[in-house]
């Protein structure tokens, strides 16, 4: 993809880059969902979406909502040829060969609202988006409307870091003093996910919550997966933990710019935070939470 001809976002908008690096390390992250899933969907979301598929007689609107690399929505058609797939972001790739049934369109959903379906979509997907929203609760409501009766909201994020006796870390933060001596439940990663939520996803809600808090949604249901960070996992995880660790240090790089920006931390001490991130995750056994959850326009 050539970046030149992307447009640039505002760090107040989005903290991370909209550049093909980026792009790949999200194309990444939709393997670590499907390892988890053992597929593109949770065994019970697919045959949820099975079940619309027969109700819409094998055509329905799907939208993606910040699509980022559009690989979701391309296997998702992939899966569903007759059904008419939407992705929507910020910044789309303009390079990519869609099929006839998907389209991409760069929109700021917050500003502009979601793109009008006809009669309504029979699905609308999130992954890692409603994070970044100051308002999540009103998106929930805005996606509710634009849900056909019977169609489904599915929320995807990233959750917190835990050891693997799942007791959370005490967040590690440069010039705080633990440097030469951490104590043995500190984590430098669980401090740059602390920090994280202080200048980006300052209005966090669980995409559990989003969706069990609206009275609209029905058969609510939600699960939660645990994605190794270190290399020295057992080897029948050794994938997701090798997925996991690459994400998770191109994430790292990519918000350099969003933490000295916020002037807490200097450039050479982000840095070097990073570095104690990849110390840490080559030996300590730390997780992510990662959780989906959907429910049913009544």
């Amino acid at each position: 993809m050539d970046d030149s001809s992307q447009k640039s976002v505002p760090m107040s908008v989005y903290q991370l880059p909209v550049d093909i690096t980026e792009r790949n390390r999200l194309s990444l992250q939709h393997r670590l969902w499907c390892a988890f899933f053992g597929g593109l969907h949770p065994r019970l979301l697919h045959d949820a979406i099975d079940g619309r598929n027969m109700a819409a007689g094998g055509s329905f609107e799907v939208i993606d909502v910040g699509c980022g690399s559009g690989i979701w929505a391309l296997e998702m058609a992939k899966a569903h040829p007759h059904a008419q797939i939407i992705g929507v972001d910020l910044v789309v790739d303009t390079t990519l060969s869609l099929p006839s049934n998907v389209q991409l369109r760069q929109q700021d959903i917050v500003q502009e609202g979601l793109p009008p379906a006809e009669s309504g979509y029979d699905i609308i997907h999130a992954r890692c988006f409603t994070g970044y929203l100051k308002d999540p609760t009103a998106f929930v409501q805005a996606a509710y409307v634009a849900l056909k009766p019977g169609g489904l909201l599915v929320l995807a994020d990233a959750f917190k870091p835990c050891w693997d006796d799942q007791s959370e870390p005490i967040p590690l933060l440069p010039n705080r003093g633990a440097e030469s001596a951490p104590p043995p439940t500190g984590s430098w990663w669980a401090g740059w996910i602390y920090f994280w939520h202080q200048i980006s996803y300052t209005h966090y809600q669980t995409v559990a919550t989003l969706i069990e808090e609206h009275p609209g949604l029905s058969h609510v249901h939600r699960e939660r997966y645990y994605a190794p960070m270190h290399r020295s996992c057992d080897k029948e995880r050794e994938e997701l933990g090798h997925i996991s660790n690459s994400i998770t240090l191109g994430f790292c790089r990519g918000g350099v710019d969003a933490f000295v920006a916020s002037g807490e931390f200097t450039r050479s001490e982000v840095e070097q935070w990073i570095e104690l991130i990849e110390a840490e995750l080559e030996t300590k056994p730390i997780y992510m939470m990662w959780d989906i959850a959907w429910g049913v326009k009544a």
